[in-house]
């Protein structure tokens, strides 16, 4: 029996989990540039915010969704869990690192309530958390298909005996 499964190998889950959270920062940032000419909207309109508490969100969602790509992959949880996960996780972590960031440059308690109800439904808020589920699945199967043991996807021009 233990000889028709295939060998398990072991997947460097921080690694793959690191490249998925940067591949997904860079897709995001790109959304919010086309997004944010599309819609002629700011993702941030606020004047008061300044540079840094978009990108700051940017990266604290980021590191949680890092973090959960490395327990999908290690915990083989499955696809439909992992993307309405991550969504989920992503999307509150915009939302929280945002009102928190607001909340300490206005020094007015009431922006931990505003600042989340203000940006539930934007539409740079939605497109960041939806890419990130899909992020989440593709370092799923990436880890998969690294644990199972077959072999990275090939150019047809590449010479398998060059590794």
């Amino acid at each position: 029996m233990a000889a028709d499964r295939p060998e398990r190998r072991p997947v460097n889950a921080p690694l793959l989990a690191a490249f998925t959270a940067a591949g997904w920062a860079a897709v995001v940032v790109a959304a919010f540039g086309i997004l944010s000419l599309l819609l002629d909207l700011d993702v941030i309109p606020q004047s008061d915010a300044g540079p840094l508490l978009g990108p700051a969100m940017v990266v604290g969602a980021a590191v949680v969704l890092a973090l959960l790509v490395i327990r999908i992959i290690r915990t083989e949880q499955p696809a439909g869990l992992s993307f309405v996960g991550a969504t989920a996780a992503v999307y509150l972590a915009l939302l929280v690192l945002g009102a928190i960031g607001y909340t300490l440059l206005r020094a007015q308690v009431i922006w931990l309530l505003v600042f989340p109800l203000t940006y539930a439904v934007s539409p740079f808020i939605v497109a960041a958390a939806l890419l990130a589920g899909i992020a989440a699945l593709v370092g799923r199967s990436m880890g998969a298909r690294q644990a199972k043991g077959r072999p990275r996807p090939r150019w047809p021009w590449e010479d398998p005996s060059d590794e």
